[in-house]
């Protein structure tokens, strides 16, 4: 039952908050966590970013490589629905890539290119398009490509305290949000 309140409010949030909030508005709430996330991963060692803190957990790279996965993905569904077409399937996030092998600053570099399309994408449709047009997402319920875009904000902020807590516990410098 605790569960099922969290998701109820969770999308009473998204409803709310997808209303009354501009594109413009979203796509700076959203540039403020993904900051967030930047600040505590930027600066990690390159010999802690493999390292995960225990068994089954995620190393930062792969942290990395999930957030910037579900923007790409997520990015994709947006202007998807901005234009008027639903997805032929709800989408589905994996947990990474693959990509949490490449560089440490390619991952970052692929993270703020990213993050500066889908900057673009919400910029360039301020005006506001289909708006009215919702889709089912699993755990959020109906909702639409604003509703959407705020699931980044909310997913960037949590990553940025799951990073802190891996860089923590692997006696790194960065610290928890």
């Amino acid at each position: 039952m605790a569960e099922q309140d969290e998701q109820q409010k969770l999308q009473g949030y998204l409803r709310s908050q997808g209303a009354k909030l501009s594109a413009e508005q979203i796509r700076d709430r959203i540039q403020e966590a993904s900051d967030e996330f930047l600040s505590v991963v930027q600066g990690a060692p390159e010999a802690l970013v493999r390292k995960a803190p225990a068994a089954g957990e995620w190393s930062l790279a792969e942290i990395l490589d999930h957030v910037v996965f579900t923007l790409e993905r997520v990015t994709g569904v947006i202007g998807g629905l901005i234009t008027g077409r639903k997805p032929a399937a709800p989408l589905e996030i994996g947990a990474t890539t693959g990509i949490a092998t490449l560089p440490w600053s390619e991952l970052l570099v692929r993270l703020r290119r990213s993050q500066a399309a889908l900057s673009a994408l919400l910029t360039a449709n301020r005006h506001e398009p289909h708006v009215d047009l919702r889709f089912p997402e699993g755990y959020f319920g109906d909702i639409n490509w604003k509703e959407y875009a705020l699931i980044l904000r909310l997913h960037y902020k949590d990553h940025a305290g799951q990073a802190g807590k891996t860089l923590e516990a692997l006696g790194g410098t960065g610290a928890t949000k």
